[in-house]
């Protein structure tokens, strides 16, 4: 048993023992002590697959992949590791269930016309009651957490062990997305695998295989595609998009060094089942962050997503520019933010609580599309990212 259960576990016999000495006072019948004991646990979490394709023969990667799992880990999650080298299967694992463990019931009601002796012990019962389910509930998160943390660093060991004796053939992407669309297919017609949720992560691309576009006939079942730190040009980052767009992915993210701190955060939506809206080509000029009339249509479907379909979801507004030289302050960065305000703008005069938004401008990162006179109108976007598992009520 490990420490952190053991010290849980004495917490909570520890409220039961609060309870019993309850009713040993009178407050409590004995009578009812047994029954008033219940299993505390913690809500279990969305169902969630992730795929991780990594370089196995790159520490980097591993090591990018590791902290990728511990920061995104949760409960009940379905997790795939492959080698991006010959597509074979590094690890599979299911994350652990949240934990339970007993704990008290309330304090028995007071009957009619208590006594003021009475109330008062209640009253104390009830402040002891929420002292104690408050100490179970803290130490059943760090108990899960410990929990997912164990689980993550075995993962990451059997992945390694496996790698160690994997066949090193040279990179082959298109392979290992195959493989990853093949288990998660699996995964799905067991019932227990959803389209929504599943998130392909690929990490660990040489320049020379960025170099290379994977094929658009692979068939990914929908679900988000995340490639990190993509060593790779604006152009042949611009072909991947358009690849992974094609083959199926709901979304396709291509964070390159400078934005790689994003990885877990983009990976978290992913898994959370996160809705995607681009709105580009027509909705700014260059230069201009004031919103073209032919944009309304765009705005009319994002605001429709907002209103009736997903109509207590969070979205993240984040603006996007073309690389031409922008000298007013702040560049093109704050040109990119001004862009995803003028969105956000747009929405709440169309009746979205502001509460549920958030504006973010990323500059001239990211190109969907290669930055000449006829790619920069699909650069000049705003993506719009619906979190549609976190309300504000």
């Amino acid at each position: 048993m490990s420490a952190a259960r053991t010290r849980l576990l004495y917490a909570a016999a520890g409220a039961v023992l609060a309870a019993a000495t309850l009713a040993g006072c009178g407050l409590l019948p004995a009578s009812k002590v047994q029954a008033t004991v219940h299993w505390l646990t913690l809500p279990a979490a969305k169902s969630a697959e992730l795929v991780v394709i990594v370089d196995q023969e790159e520490p980097a990667a591993m090591t990018t992949a590791a902290a990728l799992l511990a920061d995104t880990a949760r409960t009940g999650e379905h997790v795939f590791l492959i080698g991006d080298r010959s597509g074979q299967l590094l690890c599979s694992s299911v994350a652990p269930a949240p934990p339970k463990v007993p704990a008290p019931a309330a304090p028995t009601p007071l009957g009619t016309d208590p006594t003021s002796f009475q109330k008062a012990r209640y009253s104390q019962a009830a402040q002891q009651y929420q002292a104690a389910l408050r100490q179970a509930q803290g130490s059943l998160r760090n108990l899960q957490q410990a929990e997912l943390t164990t689980w993550t660093h075995q993962v990451v060991t059997q992945t390694e062990a496996q790698a160690a004796h994997s066949h090193a053939g040279p990179p082959n992407v298109a392979a290992a997305l195959e493989a990853a669309a093949t288990d998660l297919d699996s995964l799905r017609q067991s019932g227990s695998g959803t389209a929504t949720t599943a998130t392909i992560v690929i990490t660990g691309i040489s320049a020379a295989a960025a170099a290379s576009t994977p094929s658009a006939n692979v068939s990914l079942p929908g679900g988000t595609v995340v490639v990190a730190d993509f060593p790779g040009t604006e152009d042949e980052e611009a072909g991947w998009q358009a690849a992974l767009d094609q083959s199926g992915a709901r979304r396709a993210v291509i964070l390159t060094t400078a934005t790689s701190n994003q990885l877990a955060a983009t990976v978290t939506q992913g898994l959370d089942g996160a809705v995607t809206d681009t709105l580009t080509s027509v909705l700014f000029g260059q230069g201009s962050a004031m919103l073209e009339p032919a944009a309304r249509p765009q705005l009319q479907r994002l605001l429709n997503l907002l209103t009736v379909t997903y109509p207590s979801a969070t979205a993240t507004i984040d603006g996007y520019t073309d690389s031409l030289p922008n000298r007013a302050p702040g560049g093109n960065l704050r040109l990119s933010l001004q862009r995803s305000l003028q969105v956000l703008s747009w929405l709440v005069a169309h009746q979205v609580p502001a509460s549920r938004l958030e504006a973010v401008g990323f500059g001239d990162t990211d190109p969907v599309a290669s930055n000449t006179p006829d790619g920069q109108p699909l650069n000049r976007r705003v993506v719009v990212i619906i979190d549609v598992a976190t309300r504000v009520s």
